[in-house]
């Protein structure tokens, strides 16, 4: 397949005519794009570039793993379930009809988007899966239980909860650029090509190659990058037709105007319509139902490497190339909870206080201040349907999000964010094996204050304090810049915890129950390196315990100095800070070399965990999602 000369400039004035979009600052934004919008959007000439097709299904596979193993990681005890909301649910049931019909269209949308992110996360993945039916067809059992854990973690690759490597297929590895890079295509040639691009005049090419939205594929010697919606164009195309029709049914219009803002970025190779999609999701606040196109740069590992090579990374400077790593895509499809939203929304009249307290907050500007409107929604949301990256199981699986993120346009011009927290993943994460947990993990005295609700507390913190700190130029920490965000929204969850406790907004109680919580809670089975989550997990409780905040006794259970905790809190935040400032990647990776280390305490307490706890994996099931569009 070529690529040839793309226009879609017909799409934005069909936007200004619809009257759902009478919206001021939307329309001015699109008579702008009007003019801006054929020098914004990249050019593709016609090439010699052949897509390497990810949906061929004449692959042969060797299965990895045998009967007896199959059916120990699928024993109840260690394969467990998350389950969505079924159609008895009073969430659903009180939704009025026209949301209810919408509702059948967002989760078609939202099933879509599974291809999508199967083929970004690995080109075998969709081959792969046609195999396994086909062998499933001709009774193959093996078969049948792999396609349970490829179901469960929406791929052939993933890990387990301690951290070990799940592969389904023989002989094949995770590769740093998944499938957003071609898979033969190592660090080493990747930053050549780019070096010789750049040096030949190619500066515009090579700043597609390296944004959140292409794919890359061989260009001869070269590289070439290809938009989402040029590459996943039968898809994109109706997954918008199911938002379009979704939006003559919904009751809400502003959900309205955003699902239609939503389908039109779908179809067009333009970030700008991304960024007017953004701007209007984060700004709803009272809507019956949510729905979410998530993009969010945790798999790529491969882009961030080439501010690893100096003379690369000079170059980049020098043309002022900012590298962005490639988003993967998840969907969310919700009903929000009133009661649940309007808990979580105690905290915002409090978001300007909690921006004062941030370190060094005189030498950047943040999202949250006392001088201007603060552009954050929460919602608590009883989820119907997780598809692509947001339903993949890979040891872990997401209780909430605050997007967009940093590096999408929306928040680069102005545009506010939004929290969306997920009421069924949170529930199943925390419901089983409480006692247990404690009995290994926790000395005695102090399990009184393990308290489940104070983990959402602390979720809620760290989904905020992502709102805080600096928010321009953090691409330049490269492959520690997800890590250093995670750790300042965790230590800054506890920092901001006690600055609320102080100004009564939590009692002291609460504290010692947020802070006992999440140190439990978050007690890893295993080492991860790779992980941003983990790797900040490991570097916390390390640096709780080496301060003494922590004390780990001998067999294995942990005791909270609490006043120490928050000592700590504070230091930690200010590192982590102080890091984002710098803007060095140099002065990152060895933070995090120097601290994220798996240290004999964490494996005194992940041997204790994992004899009380079998659990590998896990996997979604969505019965109203499942029955809306059967």
């Amino acid at each position: 397949m070529k690529i040839s000369s793309i226009n879609n400039n017909y799409n934005i004035r069909s936007l200004q005519n619809n009257n759902l979009l009478k919206d001021n600052h939307n329309a001015s934004y699109c008579e702008n794009l009007n003019q801006t919008n054929l020098k914004l959007m990249p050019h593709y000439g016609i090439s010699n570039i052949n897509f390497k097709s990810s949906k061929k299904n004449n692959e042969d596979f060797a299965l990895n793993y045998s009967m007896k193993e199959l059916q120990k990681r699928l024993a109840p005890e260690a394969f467990t379930e998350f389950r969505m909301i079924d159609e008895n649910s009073s969430a659903y049931q009180n939704l009025q009809d026209g949301d209810k019909e919408a509702l059948k269209h967002l989760v078609k949308a939202a099933n879509i988007f599974d291809s999508v992110y199967k083929r970004l996360d690995n080109i075998h993945n969709l081959p792969f899966e046609k195999y396994l039916e086909n062998e499933i067809a001709n009774s193959n059992e093996k078969a049948f239980l792999t396609k349970k854990l490829y179901d469960a973690q929406k791929g052939i690759i993933a890990k387990t909860v301690d951290a070990k490597p799940v592969v389904l297929v023989k002989n094949m590895k995770e590769l740093p650029g998944k499938g957003f890079y071609p898979e033969d295509l190592s660090e080493k040639e990747f930053h050549k090509i780019l070096i010789d691009m750049l040096n030949n005049g190619e500066q515009k090419e090579v700043q597609n190659i390296l944004n959140q939205r292409s794919v890359v594929l061989r260009d001869g010697k070269k590289l070439k990058a290809v938009d989402y919606t040029d590459y996943f164009k039968d898809e994109f195309s109706q997954a918008a037709g199911e938002l379009e029709a979704a939006a003559m049914t919904s009751t809400n219009d502003d959900f309205n105007r955003y699902l239609l803002l939503q389908a039109n970025a779908l179809m067009m190779n333009n970030p700008y319509m991304d960024a007017l999609a953004d701007k209007k999701w984060a700004a709803l606040q009272d809507t019956p139902l949510e729905f979410t196109i998530g993009r969010e740069c945790y798999d790529d590992r491969m882009t961030q490497t080439v501010r690893k090579n100096k003379e690369l990374s000079a170059l980049l400077d020098k043309y002022g190339i900012t590298p962005y790593s490639k988003d993967s895509l998840g969907v969310r499809v919700g009903i929000v909870n009133k009661e649940g939203t309007d808990y979580i929304l105690k905290i915002k009249n409090f978001l300007p206080f909690m921006a004062s307290k941030m370190p060094f907050n005189d030498e950047y500007e943040q999202s949250i201040s006392n001088n201007k409107d603060n552009k954050q929604t929460m919602v608590d949301a009883d989820i119907v349907n997780m598809t692509g990256q947001y339903a993949a199981y890979r040891g872990a699986i997401s209780i909430a999000s605050n997007l967009p993120n940093n590096d999408k346009l929306s928040v680069q011009t102005g545009g506010g964010k939004r929290n969306v927290y997920h009421r069924q993943m949170r529930m199943a994460k925390y419901s089983n094996n409480k006692e247990k947990m404690l009995n290994a993990l926790l000395d005695k005295s102090q399990h009184k204050y393990f308290d489940v609700e104070a983990l959402q507390d602390f979720t809620i913190l760290h989904e905020n304090v992502h709102s805080l700190g600096p928010k321009d130029g953090l691409e330049a920490l490269g492959v520690s810049k997800n890590t250093i965000e995670e750790y300042k929204a965790d230590a800054g969850a506890l920092v901001m915890l006690d600055e609320l406790t102080k100004a009564g907004f939590y009692s002291p109680l609460k504290e010692k129950q947020v802070i006992t919580s999440y140190l439990t809670a978050y007690v890893l089975k295993g080492p991860d390196f790779e992980n941003a989550h983990r790797a900040r997990n490991m570097l916390q409780h390390n640096y709780f315990i080496q301060h003494g905040a922590v004390d780990v006794s001998k067999d294995g259970k942990m005791k909270i100095d609490y006043d120490k905790v928050i000592d700590c809190a504070h230091k930690m935040l200010e590192d982590a800070i102080r890091l984002q400032l710098d803007k060095s990647s140099d002065k990152a990776e060895k933070y995090l070399k120097d601290n994220v280390v798996w240290s004999k305490e964490l494996q005194k307490l992940a041997d204790n965990l994992n004899a009380v706890d079998k659990k590998l994996n896990s996997y979604i099931t969505t019965p109203l999602a499942d029955k809306l569009d059967g």
